[in-house]
Formats: C-alpha cells, structure tokens, sequence
C-alpha cells in the first residue's frame, strides 16, 4: 500500500515538472532569432562591436570576459530577450567576476538593430545549453 502511494506521489511529480524540464524550458528558437541576424550577429560579434576581444574568438572565455557556450549565466536565465537588455545595459564591474565592465551596447555603442543581431548569435551559440570545457593548459 505505502509503495503504491510512493509509486503515485512520484507519477504526480513528475506530471508537475515535466513542464519544466531543460528541452522545454529552453523553447523553440525565438522569432527574432533568425538565419540572418545569427549571421549578422557573428560577424559584429568578430568584428566591429568587439566582444571576441573579452568573450574570445570561440565565445569560450578569455580573462578578460566570461564564456558564452555554456549552461550557467551569472546575471539571469539567458533567454533572447535578456539577452538583448544585457547587451544594451551593460554590466558594471563590480558586477563581473573579471571586476571589468561590459560596456553598454559593446565597444562602439551598437543601435538596436545590431544589438538584436548580437544577442541572437550569442543565443544561438548557447542553445541548446552545453557544459564549459576546461580549456587545456600549455606546456
């Protein structure tokens, strides 16, 4: 009897939370985030808005910035959407584990368009969320 209820008790959970889990809080890739804005997004993200320079060339982390492939955002859930305020807000450094800021709008003050474009490539380098691999050490 007892085990029956676990059994049932365990059924409504997973009921419960099966809603929740990583595939389906993660979504369908949003409407902004299309081919072109991914591509668009690459090429500033290398290039003129500079966020290689601290996120590095593969987006995996240098010293100076964080890495952008992984499962664990510092300052919230990593949706397109927050995403796209992080980019326009930027992060003040008392708030990075770098103690370096994240300048607002990148390093030459993108217009939304561009900013859009940016996250959305961040957002598709990050979805489905992936473990941060070490890096080896030289030598």
């Amino acid at each position: 009897m007892i085990a029956m209820r676990r059994r049932r008790l365990l059924a409504r959970v997973l009921i419960v939370l099966a809603p929740v889990t990583p595939a389906t809080a993660q979504g369908a890739r949003p409407p902004a985030v299309t081919d072109s804005a991914i591509a668009w997004g690459r090429h500033l993200f290398h290039g003129s808005a500079n966020c290689a320079v601290c996120h590095g060339n593969d987006a995996e982390g240098t010293s100076d910035g964080p890495a952008l492939t992984g499962a664990l955002w510092l300052h919230g859930p990593g949706t397109y959407e927050w995403l796209v305020e992080q980019i326009k807000r930027g992060i003040p450094a008392h708030e990075t584990w770098t103690r370096k800021p994240m300048p607002m709008r990148g390093w030459t003050n993108m217009p939304d368009e561009d900013v859009r474009a940016v996250a959305a490539y961040v957002w598709s380098i990050t979805h489905p969320p992936r473990e941060i691999r070490p890096k080896p050490r030289p030598g």
